[in-house]
């Protein structure tokens, strides 16, 4: 089986060290190139066309929001991973509209970076668990808890639920509920399509709405 191919744009050499490191001991992932500004990650993005990019946002000549970006426009099979300092809702937010489909704060000690860019790549959305908060606070709306299900779920998809918006990976959940990863994966395809969505993301915003999580 072929690796999966990586690019790392970070301005902090120290940082950017410790990502290349997990990422060459890795045995399912082949580390690239890695670039320290927004200009020199749009060139390694194009020239490399990496399976994933993990980047930070606050870049000496930019943000990494436009490398983001960047993967729709020139029509690249990319999946953009944000590890960042920024905790500012407003930021958070950008980086997901423009495509990122996992948040992860670069000193969260309690997100194993390379599980959560496994996890990414079988269709997860992993955040870390302070993201994750951010964002159910964002969404929480008391005026729209009344709203019904379309189809309601079960103790264990709510209870899986729950625990994917306190940033925990597919991986964890399966352990915490002594389930195997598969099985919760399928738990979590079953809830995306009660709640007709087509990711955690917005999976988290419908359930926020719908009062199944506070």
């Amino acid at each position: 089986m072929q690796n999966n191919t990586v690019i790392i744009v970070e301005d902090d050499a120290d940082v950017r060290h410790r990502l290349s490191q997990l990422i060459n001991a890795h045995e399912d992932f082949e580390l690239l190139h890695t670039a320290a500004t927004l200009a020199e990650g749009l060139a390694a993005l194009q020239q490399y066309k990496p399976d994933i990019l993990l980047t930070d946002l606050g870049l000496p000549d930019g943000s990494g929001i436009e490398i983001i970006q960047a993967i729709e426009k020139l029509h690249l099979d990319c999946q953009a991973m944000v590890i960042s300092g920024f905790q500012d809702e407003t930021i958070v937010f950008k980086a997901l509209e423009a495509g990122a489909s996992a948040y992860i704060l670069k000193h969260d000690e309690s997100t194993k970076i390379t599980d959560a860019i496994i996890a990414m790549m079988s269709g997860g959305a992993p955040i870390s668990p302070i993201i994750a908060r951010l964002m159910l606070q964002k969404f929480q709306s008391p005026m729209q808890k009344s709203r019904a299900l379309p189809e309601a779920l079960t103790e264990r998809q709510t209870k899986i639920l729950k625990l994917v918006s306190q940033g925990f990976s597919s991986k964890e959940i399966g352990e915490k509920l002594e389930i195997s990863y598969y099985t919760v994966t399928t738990h979590i395809k079953n809830i995306y399509n009660k709640l007709q969505v087509n990711s955690r993301t917005e999976a988290l915003h419908e359930a926020m709405k719908l009062g199944l999580i506070t």
